[in-house]
């Protein structure tokens, strides 16, 4: 009785070890087991409507099943990223975005170049369809702010001039960034012609909601990630990346209220319209200034010594 009582805690502590500290052949069997199980009990729910003894099994089996799936997560996401990690770094191109925070702000900017096309282009269609003339202004802001990002990038990827011509295209996109409250101030007259409008349909206005907020959160954390960075490229795209989102909350606003809302409601677009426009104003402003000092301060740091002292 205690030999087979002590095989018993060793067979269950060898389960914990092997539960704890899954291997790969372990895994491979239980997501297979895991994804039939969340099955039948959907379908279970679906065709037997009524209550029985197997439902409640199949929820206790499913709820653990589910706590170990998250837990196999958490237990290989380290693993994982170090794989992929090391994986990176044989190339050099990845191996640059891993270790090169202003390389990667350059490429990904770069792979959003397209994207943002993309939704600009979505935008003057459905415009165009719709005969909506905001959506096919919104398309136009969003195009000016490509335009701009893509001339950041193209001047920034050459690197003719050194510090001095970043600092001349940083300075350059701050006044270029000036221009767009007075695109913004047009677009809120925009929002009190219903006509001008076009809603979003279904579901979408939910998914737009969802993208602005994610937008965001991203575009402020990257904001303020990029202000200890040298380059002054990076430090302008994620500066474009802000006014983009600053943007995308006005008309995040001006959707929500053409959808849930009145037209008692629309003096608000001018609210948020005149606080986007500020923003993005102090950040041009900003810019030119920084771009300023640092210019006055490269200045006198190439005078010669005789010349201080005269």
């Amino acid at each position: 009785g205690q030999g087979s009582g002590r095989k018993m805690k060793r067979l269950f502590r060898a389960l914990l070890a092997r539960l704890r500290a899954p291997r790969t052949g372990f895994l491979l069997c239980f997501y297979p087991l895991f994804a039939l199980l969340a099955a039948g009990t959907v379908l279970l729910l679906v065709y037997v409507p009524r209550q029985t003894a197997w439902h409640y099994l199949l929820y206790a089996l499913s709820a653990a099943a589910t706590a170990y799936f998250v837990y196999t997560l958490v237990y290989l996401a380290p693993k994982l990223k170090a794989a992929c990690l090391r994986g990176m770094r044989r190339r050099k191109f990845t191996s640059e975005l891993v270790e090169n925070y202003g390389f990667r702000t350059l490429a990904f900017a770069a792979a959003g170049f397209v994207l943002n096309a993309a939704y600009a282009a979505l935008q003057a269609a459905v415009g165009i369809a719709a005969r909506s003339v905001w959506n096919i202004t919104v398309a136009a802001f969003y195009l000016l702010l490509i335009a701009l990002k893509g001339i950041v990038l193209f001047r920034g990827r050459s690197g003719r001039g050194g510090a001095e011509s970043e600092i001349a295209i940083y300075r350059t996109c701050g006044w270029l960034i000036n221009l767009f409250p007075v695109v913004i101030a047009g677009i809120v007259v925009l929002t009190n012609r219903a006509d001008m409008m076009y809603p979003y349909a279904g579901m979408m206005i939910y998914a737009v909601a969802l993208y602005t907020f994610c937008k965001i959160g991203s575009s402020v954390f990257q904001f303020w990630k990029a202000r200890r960075q040298d380059r002054l490229t990076v430090q302008a795209i994620r500066n474009i990346n802000l006014v983009s989102a600053l943007f995308s909350v006005l008309v995040l606003q001006v959707s929500l209220i053409q959808a849930f809302g009145s037209q008692d409601d629309h003096a608000m677009n001018g609210v948020t319209g005149g606080v986007v426009a500020l923003l993005v104003l102090a950040v041009g402003i900003c810019m030119i200034v920084k771009a300023s000092r640092l210019r006055r301060k490269r200045a006198a740091q190439d005078v010669p010594p005789e010349d201080c002292e005269g």
